[in-house]
């Protein structure tokens, strides 16, 4: 079993910070309430809110064709719609 500090938010946030991400496109959930908190409170990062999983992928890859680096935040059970809806355009 995995270290739970290992996946504190504030872990999570160092490895964001040493990997350079300047966009989080997430949809909002109770579970990464903490880490939310942490996000916000950093001036270098730009939140993107998606209300849907789906939209997700579509906007993380028009902001890395813009130069961002963006970081999609979504729980597992969403990643089957995100791919889903971006090869369906």
């Amino acid at each position: 079993m995995a270290d739970a500090a290992a996946l504190s938010p504030e872990t999570v946030m160092r490895q964001m910070k040493q990997n350079g991400v300047t966009d989080i496109v997430w949809l909002p959930d109770s579970e990464t309430n903490w880490l939310f908190l942490l996000m916000q409170a950093d001036p270098d990062l730009r939140l993107v809110g998606v209300t849907r999983e789906g939209h997700a992928c579509s906007i993380a890859a028009g902001l890395f064709a813009g130069g961002r680096k963006p970081m999609m935040l979504i729980q597992n059970t969403g990643m089957m719609e995100s791919e889903i809806r971006s090869a369906a355009g």
